[in-house]
């Protein structure tokens, strides 16, 4: 088991989402990736970048939508995600243009079947979280992006999930590393500002409630102790479950609860 202060961003991802990858289909991302993809508004013809794409959801909806004329890539760095994505590739329309590439999406640049190629339309669905410097993907995403092109992504609600945000704060008071960056989240402005400082123009920001299906959840301080065990034993934070780790944040958690 690697020790926290020495897995990569990458890492993490792959180790989480190895571990989900048989289960991603029952989970509330199905739906929610509908609903998401809705606000998309794809076009027949266009060419889409599906970044962080796992199993394909997203993909699988784009490929009706730009027909025989459109044209969709998606990269995701974790193998077992990937390969749920080229099974269902492999029932499409044998017209559909489809390609799927194992790699870093954080480091685009260095993937050479992308070496020039730009496209109308950026996705990045449930992933943006995971990213250590949300300004510098952003900014580096911009080379494979039309300048009239579009850049569609989602970031989780300041108040959304909120244990896993309570450890993460606790983690990062005493200088750890984190597999979840959402702590910049202070409210739906924050994304914005980054995307500006980028050279985006923001045209539209929507708010999606009940994103897993369960609603408003609130807990009370007797509960703390039940939360901090259940947060400690989930894929996100398998590796930080060291006695140490947990004696370290055990009390910083219950001051951030």
């Amino acid at each position: 088991m690697m020790d926290i202060d020495q897995e990569t961003q990458a890492a993490s991802s792959q180790r989480m989402y190895t571990a989900r990858a048989d289960r991603y289909k029952n989970s509330f991302h199905p739906d929610y990736t509908k609903r998401f993809m809705a606000i998309a508004d794809i076009q027949a013809g266009e060419r889409i970048l599906v970044l962080a794409c796992g199993t394909g959801l997203e993909i699988f909806i784009v490929t009706e939508q730009v027909g025989e004329e459109g044209e969709i890539v998606g990269v995701d760095i974790t193998d077992a995600m990937l390969a749920k994505a080229r099974q269902k590739k492999e029932q499409l329309k044998p017209d559909a243009k489809v390609r799927l590439f194992n790699h870093d999406v954080t480091k685009l640049e260095t993937l050479p079947e992308l070496n020039g190629q730009i496209f109308d339309v950026i996705l990045c669905s449930n992933s943006f979280v995971l990213f250590d410097n949300p300004e510098s993907v952003v900014v580096s995403w911009r080379n494979f992006l039309k300048p009239v092109g579009r850049l569609l992504i989602d970031i989780t609600h300041e108040d959304n999930l909120k244990v896993g945000l309570l450890l993460e704060r606790a983690a990062k008071r005493l200088g750890l590393k984190f597999p979840s960056n959402r702590t910049w989240i202070k409210d739906e402005n924050s994304f914005k500002q980054i995307l500006e400082r980028a050279g985006y123009q923001v045209e539209k920001i929507e708010l999606m409630d009940r994103l897993t299906g369960q609603g408003d959840t609130y807990y009370s301080a007797d509960q703390i102790e039940e939360q901090f065990e259940r947060i400690t034993g989930t894929p996100l934070t398998v590796n930080l479950a060291k006695e140490e780790f947990r004696d370290k944040t055990r009390a910083l958690f219950r001051e951030e609860f």
